[in-house]
């Protein structure tokens, strides 16, 4: 009986959450709104507002599942190793996105108003944590060429990561812009704290030195 019951929950939940995204992707954020959501999922809005909260919680919800998927998908691929284990999270979101930019680019575009950092929130926490966890990693296996404070290294990470995301939802830089300044911002910021042979590597990557 309660097997039956969380299943149907769960259920409903995926099939909020998809549709949150097809009105995201018609309208933007602004036209996700609580009753249209619930007529689009075949829902009650009081059954929003208890499974969700409000309309923040939906959004933190889209883009929790999202990273729950990438996170799964990552797993089943093989050890990158220190380092390349963030530079393969960064690949990975940059795919989603670039698969759906006309539901990303106004997530992204509305996070300025939210809570925490860029309007992550705990999503956002989840994602520093995943990049902290690699760099600690990193400093075990010695490829850091300075005593690195891991936490603030990952959450300056993110934070530049998040600067050139909402610079590309807004529209202030288009998709190519966005991919190779991410890049050169990620490769120097790793060059500044690595040791050879890893910070050479990084500065290739960069596009820097050849």
């Amino acid at each position: 009986m309660s097997d039956g019951w969380e299943r149907r929950q769960e259920r409903t939940r995926r099939e909020v959450i998809d549709a949150a995204g097809v009105l995201i992707a018609e309208s933007g954020v602004d036209g996700l709104t609580m009753r249209k959501l619930a007529e689009r999922a075949g829902v009650a809005v009081a059954t929003l507002y208890n499974q969700f909260g409000d309309r923040d919680g939906v959004l933190v919800a889209f883009v929790s599942s999202g990273l729950d998927q990438l996170e799964n998908e990552l797993d089943a691929q093989p050890d990158e190793g220190p380092i390349d284990t963030t530079r393969q999270l960064f690949e990975a979101l940059d795919g989603s996105f670039a698969a759906e930019p006309e539901v990303w680019r106004p997530i992204f575009a509305s996070l300025k108003s939210g809570s925490g950092g860029h309007g992550m929130g705990e999503v956002g926490d989840r994602v520093v944590a995943y990049i902290e966890t690699d760099f600690a990693k990193a400093a075990a296996d010695g490829r850091f060429e300075v005593e690195v404070e891991v936490a603030a290294l990952a959450r300056h990470v993110f934070n530049t990561r998040m600067n050139r995301l909402e610079k590309w939802a807004n529209g202030a830089i288009d998709w190519t812009a966005y991919r190779s300044s991410s890049t050169l911002g990620l490769e120097l910021i790793l060059a500044s704290v690595l040791c050879d042979p890893h910070r050479r590597d990084a500065l290739r990557r960069s596009g820097v030195t050849g």
